[in-house]
C-alpha cells in the first residue's frame, strides 16, 4: 500500500466523514424536535444529545484538513480476525468491518499499538484484558492543505530522531496540536496509566510535561466516562498566563470541560480574594534589600510547620469543646466525654477543628449506640418535661451539626484564625511572625502563606465539591511546597494526583520541594516517572543551557538530534541592536519573547525599548501567543515556549543558585533561536 493508495483512500474516507457529519446534523435536528421539558421538568436527555453532537461537529470542523494521522493493520492471534483502520480525533465508521474504511479515536486502547508496538508480535490492553496481535503495518500519515502529502512506516516505536525532526521544527503555536501523532514511548506510558494510579513526573525542560499532562487528561476523560464526570477533574497551573496557554489545547483535545485554575485563583476561590498575593520574586527582592534571611520561608513551608498548626488547633479544641454539652438547659454530655472523644484518633483526623469537629461529633452522637445511650440517660435525669425531653432527643438523633455548632459558638473566620495562629508562635519564629503580621495588616499574603492557610482551612471544614474531585493535575509542581502539597492532599481527600515538574527549575529553593520522594510520602501511593529527553530546543540551545546546569552541579539534559541556528551573543547591546534582532527574527519566526530577570528589570526594559512596540505579557495581559513580539519576566515565562528568545541582559544574573536557575529557565524557553545580550547598566538604570 503506497502513497498513491493512501491518497485514493483519503477520498473514500472523506465521503465517509461527510456521511457521518450528515448523520450528526440529522440527529441534532431530531434532538431539537424533542420537548424542552418533560413531566419531570427540564429534558436533560435533549440537552445532552445536542451538546454531544455539537462537540463532535466542532472536532470535525477543526480537523477537516487532517481527519486522521495514522494507520494500523494487525491480526488478533486469538481469533485470527484482521483489523485495518486509521487513527484520528474521533471514532467514525464500523469498527467490526474487515476493510480500512474506519477511523478510531487515538485514545482508544488499540491505538497503543501505534505508539508502543513493534511490527510482529505485539499486544495492547483493553478493559483489563491483554490482547496479543501480529502487527502488520504501523503508518504515520501527514496531510497538507487537506490532501495526503506523505507517509512514514514504522518498524518499532514512534521515536526516531529522523522522524521527529520535521515536527519539532514547527512553530510554538502548532507543535502542541501535532503531538497526538508523535507521542513517545515514555510519554505514552504516562498518558495511559489507569485513573486510579497517582503519578509524579520529573521531566527536564522541553520534555513535554505539559503536553503529556493534557493528553493524559483527555485520555482519562475519554476512557473513564463512567468513573468520573468532566467537572471532577481539576488542572492547577502556575499562573493565569499558563491557563490561557493551555486553553486552546484543551479544546483541541476535547478536554475543555475539565476545571482549570491557577494556584492563586484556586486559593481565592476557597479562601478569600480580599488579600493581595505577593509575587515570589517581589518578596525575594524586598527581603534581600532589607538584608533579611530567607530561611524562615523554608520553615514556614515545611511539614514541621503543619505540626505547629496542629498544636494550635488542639488548643482551640480544648478551649471550645472540652466542656459540657448543654442543650435547652439540659446537660447531654459532660466534659470528660468530649475529652475522650477528641483524644480518640479514630474519631478525628489530625486534630480536626471547628465545623469538621461539630459534624463528626453530631454524626457520632446519632450513630454510636454507646454515646447516644449515655446522652439519653442524661436527658432523662436532666428534665421531667416530656416535650423538652423529646425535642432534645430528636436533636441528638438527627445528626445535624448545627445545634452543636451553635452550642459551642464555632463561627471562626479563616484569616482571623490564621492571624491568631501566627501571633501565638514563640520566639523561635520571630522573623516569620514579624514579616507575616506586617503583611496581614496590609491585606497582603505571600506565596508561602498559601500552604499554611489552606492546611488550616482543611482542618476547619471539609469542602464537599473538592472531595468529589477524582483526579487533580498539577503542572510546574516543583514550585509547590511540602506544606502546600499536604494541604491539597487534605482538601482533595478522594482524588488521585498527576504531578509534573522539574526540580532544576525550582527557582526559589527555600520555599519549593527538594525531592519527589517527599511529595510521594505526602500524596500516598504513587509512581515516580522520568522524562529525560528534551524535544523543545535544538542541540545548540541545549548545549548553551547545559553550561548553566553545569554551574548548578546538575546533570546535563539530552535532546533530539536536531541542529538549529547557533546561539548569538551581543556585548553592550543598544536600542538599535534589539531593533535589528527583532526585525531579523520576525522574518523567520512567528513569535519572539524578550525575557528579563524580574519585575524591576521589566520596568527598565520597557522604558528602554518603548519604541519597539512590544506587548508586555503579565497577569494583566494573559493572551499568550497573540502578539508577535512580547516582553516578560522569567517567572511569567516558566512553562511557556517561543520560537525565538532574546535574553535582555545576561549580566543581571549572578552565580547564585536562584539567579542560575532563572537563567536556565530563560534559556530553555526558545525552540529554534536564542540570542543573549549584555546591556551596560548605565544604559537602562
Amino acid at each position: 500500500m503506497s502513497l498513491d493508495y493512501e491518497k485514493k483512500k483519503a477520498q473514500v474516507l472523506k465521503e465517509m466523514i461527510e456521511n457521518y457529519k450528515r448523520e450528526l446534523l440529522e440527529g441534532r435536528d431530531a434532538a431539537l424536535d424533542m420537548p424542552v421539558e418533560t413531566d419531570n421538568g427540564f429534558n436533560i436527555e435533549r440537552e445532552t444529545l445536542i451538546t454531544d453532537i455539537d462537540e463532535k461537529l466542532e472536532i470535525l470542523k477543526r480537523h477537516e484538513k487532517d481527519p486522521y494521522f495514522a494507520k494500523l493493520i494487525f491480526i488478533d492471534q486469538d481469533d485470527g480476525e484482521e483489523f485495518q483502520g486509521y487513527l484520528g480525533r474521533l471514532s467514525i465508521g464500523d469498527i467490526g468491518k474487515p476493510n480500512d474504511e474506519k477511523i478510531v479515536d487515538w485514545r482508544a486502547p488499540i491505538a497503543d499499538l501505534y505508539y508502543n508496538g513493534s511490527i510482529g508480535t505485539s499486544s495492547y490492553n483493553a478493559l483489563g484484558k491483554e490482547y496479543n496481535v501480529d502487527l502488520k503495518l504501523k503508518r504515520q500519515i501527514q496531510f497538507k492543505d487537506g490532501q495526503v502529502n506523505s507517509i512514514y512506516d514504522f518498524q518499532d516505536k514512534v521515536s526516531s530522531d529522523e522522524f521527529l525532526t520535521p515536527f519539532l521544527t514547527q512553530s510554538a503555536n502548532n507543535r502542541l496540536k501535532s503531538i497526538v501523532s508523535t507521542i513517545q514511548e515514555e510519554q505514552n506510558k504516562i498518558i495511559r496509566m489507569p485513573i486510579h494510579q497517582s503519578s509524579i513526573v520529573q521531566g527536564v525542560a522541553g520534555s513535554g510535561k505539559t503536553t503529556v499532562a493534557l493528553h493524559r487528561l483527555s485520555y482519562l476523560m475519554y476512557n473513564y466516562k463512567r468513573s468520573a464526570l468532566p467537572e471532577e477533574y481539576l488542572i492547577i497551573s502556575p499562573n493565569e498566563i499558563f491557563v490561557s496557554y493551555i486553553s486552546s489545547i484543551l479544546i483541541d483535545l476535547d478536554a475543555d470541560k475539565a476545571n482549570s485554575q491557577s494556584i492563586n485563583k484556586f486559593f481565592e476561590s476557597i479562601c478569600s480574594n480580599e488579600y493581595r498575593i505577593l509575587n515570589k520574586h517581589t518578596q525575594y527582592e524586598s527581603l534581600q534589600k532589607r538584608n533579611i534571611d530567607t530561611s524562615y520561608l523554608s520553615e514556614k513551608t515545611s511539614l514541621k510547620f503543619a505540626q505547629e498548626i496542629d498544636k494550635f488547633i488542639e488548643k482551640i479544641n480544648q478551649k471550645i469543646f472540652y466542656k459540657d454539652l448543654i442543650l435547652k438547659g439540659v446537660k447531654v454530655l459532660d466534659k470528660d466525654d468530649f475529652i475522650r472523644f477528641f483524644d480518640n484518633p479514630n474519631n478525628l483526623d489530625t486534630n480536626t477543628l471547628s465545623i469538621n469537629g461539630c459534624k463528626k461529633l453530631s454524626l457520632t452522637l446519632a450513630t454510636s449506640q454507646t454515646l447516644k445511650s449515655k446522652a439519653f440517660h442524661n436527658i432523662n435525669i436532666g428534665t421531667d418535661n416530656i416535650t423538652k425531653k423529646y425535642q432534645i432527643q430528636n436533636l441528638v438523633e438527627s445528626g445535624n451539626f448545627g445545634y452543636i455548632k451553635n452550642c459551642f459558638k464555632t463561627n471562626f473566620k479563616l484569616f482571623s484564625l490564621y492571624k491568631d495562629f501566627i501571633t501565638q508562635l514563640d520566639d523561635n519564629y520571630k522573623i516569620l511572625k514579624k514579616e507575616t503580621l506586617a503583611n496581614l495588616k496590609n491585606k497582603v499574603i505571600s506565596y508561602d502563606d498559601l500552604g499554611s492557610i489552606l492546611y488550616l482551612q482543611s482542618r476547619i471544614e471539609n469542602i464537599p465539591y473538592l472531595e468529589k474531585l477524582k483526579c487533580v493535575f498539577i503542572d510546574e509542581a516543583q514550585d509547590i511546597s511540602a506544606l502546600l502539597f499536604l494541604a491539597l492532599r487534605k482538601l482533595f481527600k478522594n482524588a488521585k494526583f498527576s504531578i509534573y515538574g522539574d526540580i532544576a527549575q525550582g527557582i526559589y529553593g527555600y520555599q519549593s520541594i527538594s525531592n519527589w520522594e517527599e511529595v510521594k510520602s505526602i500524596i500516598g501511593d504513587s509512581e515516580i516517572l522520568y522524562l529525560s529527553k528534551s524535544y523543545r530546543t535544538s542541540i545548540e540551545i541545549t548545549e548553551e543551557a547545559n553550561k548553566t546546569l553545569e554551574k548548578l552541579g546538575t546533570p546535563p539534559a539530552s535532546n533530539v538530534l536536531r541542529h538549529g541556528e547557533k546561539v548569538e551573543r551581543y556585548q553592550d547591546a543598544k536600542l538599535d541592536t534589539f531593533k535589528t534582532q527583532l526585525e531579523t527574527l520576525n522574518k523567520n519566526y512567528s513569535n519572539t519573547a524578550i525575557i528579563v530577570k524580574d519585575s524591576t528589570e521589566l520596568k527598565l526594559a520597557e522604558e528602554y525599548l518603548k519604541t519597539l512596540n512590544l506587548t508586555v505579557l503579565d497577569e494583566s495581559n494573559i493572551l499568550y501567543g497573540k502578539a508577535q513580539n512580547t516582553i516578560l519576566t522569567v517567572q511569567t515565562a516558566k512553562g511557556l515556549e517561543f520560537d525565538s528568545v532574546i535574553i535582555f541582559n545576561e549580566d543581571s544574573y549572578s552565580d547564585s543558585v536562584i539567579d542560575l536557575r532563572l537563567l536556565y529557565v530563560a534559556k530553555t524557553r526558545a525552540l529554534h533561536k536564542l540570542i543573549i545580550n549584555s546591556v551596560a547598566k548605565n544604559k537602562i538604570a
